[in-house]
């Protein structure tokens, strides 16, 4: 059963400036200050009567937490070590910038039971974190992430793929160098113009645009397939679909979808029996079966993958299941030939480098 994470939202706190693609305010859905010790306490209390069988872990996102003020940062921690002690929850985790997590920070963060950091590197390419105003570089990133797994910390990283300068093959590179770096999850969030952020103005006056939503997931695609390859999971892909999001105007361009994550997975799927038809002499007559538990994202959401695959001519008018095909495995067939492929282990993408 996955950890129960109990999140609480700190927008822009401790960040020392407000990066080109930034809108906490208006991704996480909270205006307010940082929470008190009180209200953490009665939050978690509330999430653990919903969830009482489920192992608990604080989170705090949003801003850098290592950079907020050390005092708000020992009443934060220090109103969840009680529930620690108490064996009520597990850990906590953070997120901040690769370039505030030096040795002194992460002796800190242990000390107060912290176990789990996500570094914000959102690009490995130097350029496309200049243009969107980090105030760090890509060492900066590989140094902090080998820094806290070396401390004993698990870590993952965040990826921001689409942002100015940004290419695919720039992104792909930016997931195999946090992998090799020692990141053990990857969130993978594809730009979004947000209203209201310096990002905005650029779209708005003609000079970016970002890729679009059938882009954007083909790209997300293909990171997933790396980091499947790499046995790292990826935990989330896309913004959470918060109040604030669906107020007309607040995304003006980008790739975002309340179910994105669906669709990338489905697009994997998309891909891998499109390279498998390939191999195939006839398209006539082809049967395609999945595990029971993977249908929905086979098929595609709404069922576009038998769509798309039928406008493409590879006509599958139905997806059969078998229990006994492992999660990651389809079985492409006809009276002639039988192929059975793997999103994992299946090389379904060719390298480029004119992306």
């Amino acid at each position: 059963m996955r950890p129960l994470i109990i999140p609480f939202f700190i927008p822009h706190a401790g960040c020392p400036h407000t990066c080109l693609f930034c809108n906490q305010h208006l991704i996480s859905g909270v205006k307010q200050d940082l929470p008190s010790a009180e209200l953490i306490q009665e939050t978690v209390q509330q999430w653990l009567a919903r969830s009482p069988d489920r192992v608990a872990e604080v989170a705090f996102y949003g801003g850098s937490f290592t950079l907020l003020p050390r005092k708000q940062q020992e009443q934060l921690l220090g109103a969840v070590q009680s529930l620690i002690e108490q064996q009520k929850i597990k850990s906590v985790r953070i997120s901040t910038r690769p370039d505030a997590l030096d040795e002194a920070v992460l002796a800190f963060l242990a000390n107060h039971k912290v176990t789990t950091i996500e570094v914000g590197v959102q690009s490995l390419d130097d350029q496309v974190l200049q243009q969107s105003r980090r105030g760090h570089t890509a060492a900066e990133s590989l140094a902090a992430i080998q820094r806290v797994k070396a401390a004993g910390f698990q870590v993952g990283a965040q990826l921001l793929p689409g942002l100015p300068g940004d290419t695919q093959v720039k992104a792909l590179a930016s997931v195999k160098g946090v992998i090799a770096a020692g990141a053990e999850f990857v969130r993978i969030y594809p730009a979004v113009v947000l209203s209201g952020t310096a990002l905005a103005d650029q779209f708005n006056a003609g000079q970016y645009q970002p890729p679009g939503l059938e882009q954007g997931v083909k790209n997300c695609a293909r990171m997933l397939h790396l980091c499947l390859q790499a046995g790292i999971p990826v935990i989330r892909i896309g913004l959470q679909a918060e109040e604030g999001l669906s107020v007309d105007g607040a995304i003006l361009a980008g790739c975002w979808h309340p179910a994105l994550g669906q669709l990338v997975k489905a697009q994997l799927y998309y891909d891998l029996v499109e390279m498998l038809a390939g191999q195939f002499l006839s398209t006539e007559g082809l049967q395609l079966v999945c595990h029971p538990d993977r249908l929905s994202e086979v098929q595609g959401h709404a069922r576009d993958n038998l769509i798309h695959w039928q406008q493409s001519g590879i006509v599958i008018k139905k997806v059969q299941t078998d229990a006994n095909l492992q999660y990651d495995q389809v079985l492409l067939s006809n009276i002639q030939q039988k192929c059975r492929g793997s999103i994992i282990t299946t090389c379904i993408y060719k390298e480029r480098s004119d992306a």
